[in-house]
């Protein structure tokens, strides 16, 4: 049962790595248009610089996920419980930021 509980988490934690990344290409085509701004701080420091955005978006995040995603299958229901708590906050969080993105795509339409 742990085996099946965490293979599905590993699918939804890995929509959380493309969500990221969508986020990613969604903010840097927006900011390209001059209209808009990065709201986060701690992205801002790399935001400007292709290769080192893609490294801390992509790559990093990647690697992260690929390696909890290996593990995942050691942890117990209960802590597989925690892990789907964590992962669905983090779904909810980027399923709203990409929104944000696509409102601002249609504003930048508009104008």
């Amino acid at each position: 049962m742990e085996k099946i509980v965490s293979n599905k988490l590993s699918e939804k934690l890995y929509f959380v790595y493309i969500l990221n990344v969508i986020d990613w290409v969604c903010t840097v085509l927006l900011l390209r248009t001059g209209l808009f701004f990065e709201a986060n701080p701690l992205a801002r420091t790399f935001i400007g610089s292709l290769s080192l955005g893609f490294l801390i978006k992509c790559v990093a995040p990647f690697v992260v996920v690929f390696v909890v995603a290996r593990f995942m299958h050691i942890l117990s229901m209960k802590e597989l419980k925690v892990v789907d708590m964590m992962i669905s906050f983090a779904l909810t969080v980027y399923l709203a930021v990409i929104l944000d993105h696509i409102i601002n795509f249609i504003v930048f339409l508009i104008r």
